[in-house]
């Protein structure tokens, strides 16, 4: 989904606007390929419980890491190894985003990390936790989009739309695209129990306030064996936000 004239984002923007403004930038970097944007930033005590943090922002025009470095800086604080991760943004082809999530998961330190996705973020987190071949286990989704094809569809009269755009097309010019990106439909190929005696774990954290993904979607996964929280005052950026009731929750989920 996009913007949208009818609907209020300043106060998601203004957190956004804040956390950008913050002068952060971690002093460690570390290149998984050749491409400019294939690299990892790294913070916190090496010895610290590894988390691996994947950006979204294309919604507010910001589709890199630079809005969750202030997060990052903050789990390292609190004790954790984090691996802030920028990855190929290619309009048209989500699949150069994934092959890099992908060999971020078989990274030595990465592949038994927690695995942390806001907004965007999460839809390839999701796709890291569901794939059988790799090895994550645990994944928290931060205002996460959690079915492509159903913000496509709830938002059709937005143009363009930004999924849209990110996919290649719609899932109905593209279903075969959908039908291998969507965690949506990847995890009901898995079902509950497959879920389940996977050993999987997902933690949902989704502010009631958010204007950009619709808090009702993460609020109808509480029927999966997903842990679901919704946070009353908080909007799609203040879920990543240090020092917020959401950010409380979020430490709690990685506990």
């Amino acid at each position: 989904m996009i913007e949208d004239n009818s609907i209020d984002i300043s106060a998601e923007r203004q957190i956004l606007q804040n956390l950008l403004a913050l002068d952060i930038a971690s002093e460690e970097i570390e290149r998984y390929g050749v491409h400019p944007d294939q690299f990892i930033e790294w913070y916190g005590n090496p010895d610290g419980k590894p988390v691996c943090l994947v950006h979204g922002g294309i919604f507010h025009g910001c589709a890199n890491v630079a809005y969750l470095r202030p997060a990052a800086l903050a789990l390292g604080e609190a004790g954790y190894r984090v691996a802030l991760v920028e990855y190929r943004y290619v309009a048209g082809s989500p699949d150069f985003a994934l092959a890099d999530l992908e060999t971020l998961a078989r990274h030595p330190i990465l592949e038994n990390a927690i695995w942390v996705g806001h907004s965007l973020g999460a839809v390839l987190v999701f796709n890291i936790l569901f794939n059988p071949e790799l090895t994550p286990k645990h994944a928290v989704g931060l205002a996460p989009i959690f079915d492509l094809r159903r913000d496509v569809e709830e938002f059709h009269n937005r143009v363009p739309s930004l999924v849209t755009q990110w996919m290649g097309g719609s899932p109905v010019t593209i279903p075969d695209v959908y039908a291998a990106f969507d965690p949506a439909v990847i995890y009901a190929r898995l079902g509950a129990d497959g879920f389940s005696s996977s050993d999987l774990r997902l933690d949902i954290i989704h502010g009631v306030q958010d204007q950009t993904v619709p808090v009702n979607r993460s609020h109808e996964l509480s029927g999966e064996p997903f842990s679901v929280a919704l946070v009353p005052e908080a909007n799609h950026n203040a879920v990543v936000l240090p020092g917020h009731d959401a950010w409380i929750l979020f430490l709690g989920a990685l506990g």
